[in-house]
């Protein structure tokens, strides 16, 4: 298969490639992924948001613990403000907080907005439902305590990357369910729907880039006990409700996610949903991590901004 890079992403993947090429699951062991994940994060992400202010927040709901960061160009708000719940991707086996700043910083800066960043355990430490249950009960701390963190509950948005997304739209498919107001949006950037090995997309990208086929397998396997169904967590299996939320859609052309995403827009359009859907030609997983090297993505996640400024 001929593979036609964007302009900015070339260089990237040339210099991936001359490194060795070795997508994530090949990079030894997983705590030195999580190092070097973080690490690469930080030199490629985009930089001049310091206007930003950020609050770490760390506490316990239902003895359990709960890791948050606040985003907001002034922390002290008067009255309660519209609000991004922001969850980071990585196959649910690295990232956190910190990988993911940059993009929390430039949407609470262009959306005008508070962003709440989740931080919840990783696999293969804990084993599926545990990050789900950890990004749920992060919710209910942020409903529970709406009036300390200047949080408006009634206008909200959950976005998301990667597995991030998926774990976003998964809190996001029983939001009107589970409290009794509506969602203003969901934004997915080429989002996990579930498991789906035998897509197009799967088979096309074996190998050339820092996520393939072979890294989702591995990402699941580190989620999943062998005995439990990895089909359990697909967002094809739950109902879609307009009351939760419209919906922005990003695919991008060389992802193994591709095609699992498109059988989302699909279900959301036939299920009524209000979809605003993009595709990425030439471009790769994982572009807003790497905004700072790719002007490309810094535009589009200014682009979210206005976004989610309009339905917030």
């Amino acid at each position: 298969m001929s593979v036609v890079l964007h302009s900015e992403a070339k260089p990237i993947i040339d210099a991936f490639i001359a490194n060795g090429g070795k997508s994530f699951e090949k990079m030894g062991e997983i705590s030195n992924l999580r190092s070097t994940y973080k690490t690469n994060c930080s030199l490629v992400a985009i930089k001049g948001l310091d206007q930003v202010e950020t609050l770490n927040i760390s506490d316990v709901i239902l003895g359990e613990p709960v890791h948050l960061r606040l985003y907001d160009t002034t922390l002290e708000r008067e009255e309660a403000q519209p609000t991004v719940l922001f969850i980071h991707g990585g196959g649910w086996v690295i990232g956190d907080l910190d990988t993911h700043d940059s993009i929390c910083r430039k949407i609470a800066d262009t959306a005008h907005v508070r962003v709440i960043a989740v931080d919840y355990r990783l696999s293969p430490e804990v084993k599926f439902p545990v990050p789900f249950e950890d990004c749920q009960r992060a919710l209910q701390y942020v409903i529970d305590h709406a009036d300390a963190l200047k949080v408006d509950p009634k206008r909200m948005v959950f976005m998301g990357d990667s597995a991030g997304a998926h774990l976003a739209a998964h809190l996001g498919q029983s939001f009107y369910q589970n409290y009794g107001f509506e969602l203003k949006a969901q934004v997915l950037l080429y989002p996990v729907i579930g498991y789906y090995p035998e897509s197009e997309s799967y088979q096309n990208y074996q190998s050339g880039f820092p996520l393939v086929a072979s890294t989702m397998h591995w990402f699941f396997d580190q989620l999943f006990e062998s005995e439990q169904n990895q089909q359990a967590i697909s967002l094809l299996n739950q109902p879609f409700d307009r009351r939760n939320g419209d919906v922005y859609l990003m695919t991008l052309e060389h992802d193994p996610l591709r095609d699992e995403a498109m059988l989302y827009l699909s279900k959301a359009i036939q299920s009524g949903l209000n979809v605003e859907y993009h595709h990425l030609g030439g471009l790769m997983h994982g572009i807003f991590t790497m905004a700072g090297k790719l002007p490309v993505a810094e535009q589009y996640l200014a682009q979210i901004g206005k976004y989610i400024a309009q339905k917030i």
